[in-house]
């Protein structure tokens, strides 16, 4: 028996996410932070239809070489895009000034666009003023060509620049080989000064972001996720949904270059084959000057932060800003060292567990993934010794509940009943029963009755569907949010996507196990957990379970494949770890606060943001003999501060970043 529920592109527009945003380290700055629902007001005038992109354009070549301007072909042909370096002695940028300026370009091309249109540029350039005054961030606006070409290396901002002159392109490109950072909204340089149209050649080329497409044609894809762990969102949970309106003309871009930090979806997060989803982008470049230039782009225009939840895009832009800037930033991952990812699969016992289960469990074991089986306790019965050589196995087991029946709107007396029929199941059939256990509801209909007694009976965790909470992590039971969580406090493991047997129902057997594959990649790359739901008897033949058990062992080194029960663990363990980063008096201060209990059982980990692309943090502690967690590179931009074993107390550590002069150090 198998079921599961159909997705549906709905708009869920409740963000339930929790900011912790990290120390600014601008000089002259304050430690305020994002987390503010003020709004910002600007102008709601509507506008001819192919105003900003003529219509039909994503239907022709976008990359077509005769649509680069002259000055972003100059920049192609004279600083090619090259390899990031690792090694400390590669060309970096200057030393930071000892004031760090960003500079907010009011284009008078732009300007003139949007008049003759009957726009206001202007409105765009407010906002980010209003969000630099917010968080104290030291600006500086120029509104003529002249000034930009002076303008010493910083952060260039350039909000919603739809139109460009060619000198004005050049003073972008030449800002950038002094080794200024870039920061740009939606459209940029995609019409001349006289407003025609020039195509997305200088996004390319000179902002590092290739334009494949908008949300046009896609009315349910309203839904920016960010991927979790990002230099540039990091404030933010893996995959939490932020809603974007959809005004006509101002849709959200999509882009195929650069290094993604967000993703743009419909609610469900449904995987299309073909259909590019990075809405934002990072990268950074050698110049030809040997100067290293960072940029991000935005994909959608400041229009969109009169109507989505400020909190979630401005921590982005914060995130984004003190990337480009090169300030160091922590924040604690996820996922245990070394793992950006994790993947639990569930099986569902709807049926008796039969030989073919075994062969499954076999499978998954010579593979080295362990599952989690949810039992249902009429069948425990008909098949204990098969479940008891599936746990021998290694494999997890849990609670299905007692009969094939939702749980959802019943009394809570006879869900009472029917939760002692189920834990008295495996005692009956001399089957030893899990500590803290999990569960998961048939078809997962449950209610906050059933939470109420998985509490009260001592379980550890349940599966709920994808609108249980916006983000693809796991989270804290709502009658256990208080900050006096027991010790084995209940943890929610949300199922967002589909299973293998969903995706091939859906379509063919082969597109729909790509499209499995595809989705799980793309739930990888957001960071977040991912819940797969397969039931017992499972119809997938042997090449296509080799098929996925080869997809995930070559990523087992990355993508944590764990059980529940794990996932749960960790999640309670990482709950008692608090980090921050301060100014200090010589460096940077790295405090790491563990809460009462025992000594950390998995590998925390603190990312650090590098000042300098490829440098190694190195660490001093308060006194000689105190010992030192491990530091590991992680790519160009980031370290891994490896917190193995760690001790509760406060512990903490000066940050040095050799050969890098840093804000406040």
């Amino acid at each position: 028996m198998f079921y599961r529920h159909k997705r549906t592109g709905f708009c869920k527009v409740a963000v339930l996410v929790c900011l912790g945003f990290v120390l600014a380290f601008l000089q002259g700055c304050s430690s305020v932070r994002p987390s503010s629902l003020e709004g910002v007001k600007g102008t709601t005038a509507t506008q001819v239809a192919g105003l900003f992109v003529p219509a039909g354009v994503f239907s022709k070549q976008v990359n077509n070489p005769s649509q680069l301007t002259s000055s972003a072909a100059a920049l192609a042909s004279s600083s090619p895009k090259t390899a990031l370096p690792t090694s400390p002695t590669s060309p970096t940028s200057p030393t930071s000034p000892s004031v760090v300026t960003v500079f907010v370009y009011a284009s008078p091309t732009t300007d003139s666009f949007f008049s003759k249109n009957g726009l206001d540029a202007k409105a765009n350039i407010q906002q980010w003023e209003v969000f630099l005054r917010k968080y104290r961030i030291p600006f500086q606006l120029i509104a003529s060509v002249e000034k930009l070409e002076t303008a010493q290396p910083g952060v260039l901002l350039l909000p919603s620049l739809v139109a460009l002159s060619e000198r004005e392109k050049q003073a972008v490109i030449n800002f950038r080989a002094k080794g200024g950072g870039v920061l740009a909204s939606w459209l940029t340089g995609v019409r001349d000064d006289k407003g025609q149209w020039q195509g997305f050649g200088f996004m390319e080329t000179a902002l590092d972001a290739k334009v494949v497409g908008s949300t046009e044609a896609d009315e349910d894809d309203n839904f920016m996720m960010p991927n979790g762990d990002s230099p540039v969102a990091h404030s933010l949970p893996a995959g939490v949904r932020i809603w974007l309106e959809r005004p006509k003309d101002w849709y959200s871009l999509r882009f195929a270059s650069g290094n993604s930090a967000a993703q743009i979806m419909d609610w469900s997060r449904t995987f299309v084959s073909g259909k590019p989803t990075s809405t934002v982008v990072f990268d950074e470049r050698i110049q030809s000057s040997g100067q290293l230039s960072r940029s991000v782009v935005l994909g959608y225009p400041e229009r969109l932060l009169l109507s989505a939840d400020p909190r979630l895009l401005e921590a982005i832009a914060h995130n984004s800003l003190l990337w480009l800037l090169r300030q160091p930033d922590a924040y604690l991952s996820a996922w245990p060292y070394p793992y950006k990812s994790a993947f639990v699969l569930a099986v569902d016992t709807a049926d008796t567990v039969s030989d073919a289960d075994l062969t499954f469990a076999q499978s998954l074991e010579n593979a080295g993934v362990r599952a989690t089986y949810y039992l249902l306790g009429e069948n425990i019965s008909k098949a204990i010794e098969k479940i008891k050589k599936i746990k021998a196995m290694g494999h997890e087991i849990g609670y299905l509940g007692d009969r094939f029946v939702g749980f959802k709107d019943q009394p809570i007396a006879a869900q009472k009943l029917r939760f002692d029929a189920m834990l008295a199941s495996l005692k009956t059939a001399g089957i030893e029963a899990p500590e803290a256990p999990g569960f998961h509801a048939p078809m997962e209909l449950f209610d906050k009755n059933t939470e109420k007694l998985l509490a009260e009976s001592g379980f550890g965790h349940y599966i709920a569907f994808m609108d249980s909470t916006d983000t693809r992590l796991p989270f804290f039971s709502p009658a256990q949010s208080s900050p006096n969580k027991p010790a084995k406090s209940l943890v929610v493991l949300p199922r967002t996507q589909n299973g293998p047997e969903d995706s091939i129902e859906e379509s063919d057997a082969e597109t729909g196990l790509k499209n499995f594959l595809n989705e799980l990649q793309l739930a990888e790359q957001m960071r977040g957990l991912s819940v797969v739901r397969v039931p017992n008897q499972s119809s997938l033949n042997a090449a296509q379970l080799g098929e996925i058990l080869k997809h995930l062992k070559a990523r087992k080194n990355s993508m944590w494949l764990a059980t529940s029960r794990q996932v749960a663990d960790w999640w309670r363990e990482r709950d008692r770890v608090n980090i921050r980063l301060e100014p200090g008096i010589a460096a940077p201060q790295l405090t790491v606060t563990v809460k009462d209990g025992e000594p950390l059982k998995h590998a925390a980990t603190v990312w650090i943001n590098l000042p300098k692309s490829g440098s190694t943090p190195r660490l001093v502690g308060r006194t000689a003999s105190e010992k030192l967690p491990k530091v590991a590179v992680v790519d160009a931009w980031r370290a891994a501060i490896v917190l193995e074993g760690l001790v509760p107390g406060q512990h903490q550590w000066s940050v040095y970043f050799d050969g890098v002069a840093v804000a406040n150090q």
